[in-house]
């Protein structure tokens, strides 16, 4: 499914769990959070009924940051300055190909990649 695509994460979930037996390898359910910041309980609980009653084998879930490089200041998001110090000097981060990185190094189609993901926040997640 399209990391653009406009469904609920529900539907997300149950259409793209089919195709995890079938397929031999490289497969993951990315579930984009974007800034969302959801209860470290409820996060559990919903990775556990995810990993216990469906056929999904490999997930992420993923946070997009930016730290300022003056002074390392940490954000949600991804964000053009420092909400700190008011720097442009930023390094915006998240996940391509299971990795953490740094955005500034993607090449142009995983930029528009990151830019169409549908993120998913707490609600999302019931």
């Amino acid at each position: 499914m399209p990391p653009g695509a406009d469904v609920s994460l529900v539907d997300r979930i149950n259409i793209e769990h089919v195709f995890f037996p079938i397929v031999d390898g490289g497969d993951i359910m990315h579930i984009w959070m974007g800034e969302g910041s959801p209860d470290a309980k409820g996060l559990k609980d919903f990775a556990m009924n995810l990993a216990k009653n469906t056929q999904v084998g490999y997930f992420a879930f993923t946070k997009d940051m930016s730290v300022c490089m003056d002074d390392f200041h940490m954000m949600a998001g991804l964000k053009d300055a420092c909400e700190n110090c008011g720097s442009d000097n930023i390094e915006q981060l998240s996940r391509v190909t299971g990795y953490i990185q740094a955005v500034g190094g993607w090449n142009a189609a995983k930029k528009q990649e990151l830019e169409d993901r549908k993120r998913y926040n707490s609600a999302d997640m019931v």
